[in-house]
This record gives structure tokens, sequence and C-alpha cells, in this order.
């Protein structure tokens, strides 16, 4: 299950963060630099503020890539559950250097590390380095706080292959960068550890104080409640996407190997009504997820057949809590007729069929 990761800039906004819905406090000073380092001392104050109930990270600051400079920074907030070390554009060999020095100098200490998604995308040989040098995590973020967001960097699909990669790893992965309560129900889609976040938790941007209700309405995106089952045979909303097509490797037969087609996708998901005028995306099921879900499948390469994408397609939206079923239609557009393909209807366990 995804977790809630809120940055502070001291023990006052820690309080407010756990009474808002947190699930881990990050300690940083957001007007220094895109990692802005908080001092040890309120470091301390925020641990003494927090008293356990949630883990606790502090980043090391915007630093040159050397040991002799990154070290002593680490260790200075040994105490903190987790260090957050950003890895900056530097000279080759300079991510080695600072990985071995921690191994070896800093190795009871829990690292996470920070990339950038303005450099590159995550190597998945560099994620080798972190899970070989002792790293317990690594987070994507964003280095030029200009307003651009996670995801205009990096598309979902690219996003869920950083998890998967770190997950295979045995890292704990985490998502940051200006993100917005938009950005929660597509994010939530490529399952990471940690969802974090400091501006959309102000009024007035990064570098303002810390607002408990914004806490509160990113926590209730992040951990929507469960779908009531007492709700089963009431009538249903639909949120839907009809003839989404993409190009994709499809076909059991020779011919249709290594070529690509046209496939379109329509997907009818029924939602229990929010029982208000939505105002905010808690109450609503965004249809970029349906998109976001199309995109990962037909990223992963050939695929045989169209029930298989159908069914995946399914599973992947019932994981939603806010969806009670689902008609998935695959067709393929390139056959001869206009379109050949299939539709699937399913459901929860416990509630009714799928309504029309």
């Amino acid at each position: 299950m995804t977790k809630f990761l809120a940055s502070v800039r001291d023990a006052a906004e820690a309080v407010g963060a756990l009474e808002g819905g947190a699930d881990m406090i990050d300690v940083k000073d957001p007007v220094s630099g895109a990692l802005g380092a908080a001092s040890p001392q309120v470091l301390q104050a925020v641990r003494e503020a927090v008293g356990g109930r949630a883990p606790v990270s502090a980043v090391t600051g915007d630093l040159p890539m050397e040991p002799d400079h990154i070290l002593p920074a680490v260790l200075a907030r040994r105490d903190a559950d987790y260090v957050k070390i950003g890895f900056f554009p530097a000279d080759e060999g300079a991510w080695q250097r600072v990985c071995d020095a921690l191994a070896r100098d800093a190795a009871s200490v829990a690292r996470i590390a920070v990339l950038f998604a303005e450099d590159h995308a995550p190597d998945p040989a560099f994620l080798d380095l972190l899970a070989a040098s002792g790293f317990r995590g690594v987070m994507l973020d964003t280095r030029r706080k200009d307003g651009r967001r996670l995801l205009d960097h990096l598309s979902p699909v690219a996003l869920e292959d950083f998890v998967e990669q770190a997950r295979q790893r045995g890292l704990m992965s985490g998502l940051a960068g200006a993100l917005e309560a938009p950005d929660v129900p597509r994010l939530l889609g490529a399952r990471p550890d940690y969802l974090g976040f400091r501006g959309a938790l102000t009024d007035g941007g990064r570098d303002a104080r810390l607002v408990p209700e914004r806490v509160s309405r990113i926590a209730a995106l992040i951990q929507p409640a469960a779908v009531s089952q007492a709700a089963d045979g009431k009538p249903l909303d639909r949120v839907y996407i009809r003839d989404f097509v993409q190009e994709m490797e499809i076909g059991a037969y020779g011919f249709e190997r290594g070529r690509r087609q046209r496939v379109s996708f329509s997907i009818d998901a029924g939602i229990l009504p929010p029982g208000h005028v939505p105002e905010d995306m808690a109450a609503v099921l965004s249809y970029d997820i349906m998109m976001d879900a199309v995109r990962s499948v037909v990223a992963r390469g050939h695929t045989v057949l169209v029930e298989t994408l159908a069914e995946e397609l399914a599973a992947r939206l019932l994981r939603e809590t806010r969806v009670v079923d689902v008609v998935v239609r695959v067709e393929k557009l390139d056959l001869g007729p206009a379109a050949a393909g299939v539709e699937i209807r399913r459901g929860r366990t416990g509630h009714a069929a799928v309504q029309h």
C-alpha cells in the first residue's frame, strides 16, 4: 500500500502533518534548494514532537557529489529513521565514490537516494549500485522547482517501470516533485511505497506554511475509504473512455509478429455516487487512470490475445477502491472488419452485476 510522505520545516508543521494523516515526516528547509537541509537541531525538535508515531526522514542538502561533503552531512543526521541523499549531476565516477564511502563509513545509517527526473531516466545499473551499497530505498524528485511536475518529465509508464525496477532490487520507492492532488490517482497505479508532497500542503507554494486541511485532502486521496458493501444494489455512476486507439504488437499468428496494429480500448467503470457535489479529486475517479492503464499494458511489448489485455485492465481498475464494476472492450482494427475483439464485465465480489 502506498503511503504519504509530508515534508515539513519545523516541529509545529510536523504535528499538523501527523494530524492530517501523513505516514512519514520529512524534515527539510524548502527555501534552501531542491533538498534544502534543516539543521540537526530542527531535526531533533521534530523527532521529539513526532514521538515515534511515524518515521522521520531528513535530507542532507544540495551538496557537491564528493564524499568529503556528503558523509559529514549524513552522519550529522544519523538519528533520523532515514537520511535522504540527492544524487546531482557530476563527473563520471562521483556517484560511485559517494556510494563506496557511505557503504564504508555510514553503513548503519538507513539511506534513501534521491534522483532527479530532469536529468535522465533512472539507470537500472545505478539501482544495482544503490542496492549493493546498502541503500534502503530510492526516490524520484524534481530538481528545478519551477512549477513543472514529475509527470511533466516522465510518463506514468516510465514511473511504473522505475518502481518495479526498485522493487526487484529490494529498494523502497518514492515519487515526488511538485505533485498536485490530481496526480495522486495516476501515480497510485505505479504502486510506489511513498508519494511525497510539500507545495500541495500549503496555501502559497513550497515556501509557505503547511495547512493541516490540505494534508488531510491529500491523505484522503492516497488512502481513500474502502468501497461500502452496504451500498450493494444502489445505482452506480459511470466513468468511461471510448475508442482510445493505440498502436501495439498483438496477435497469435505468425504474420502478426514484428508488426504493429491499431487496437481500440473502451473502458466503463461503475463507481458509487459520492453523496454530494464533488469538489475535489477525492470524490471522483479520474479517466486519466484508465488511459494510463492502457498505456502501461501496451508498453510491455507483444501480447498474444486481446482477452489477456482485457483481463489485465479489468483487474487493474478493480484495485481502485472507488470502482465497483468494470466493462472492458478491446478491439483490433486492422484485421478486415471494422473491428474484431472482446468485451468482458467484471465486478467486486458481493456487488450487483454491471448496471446500464
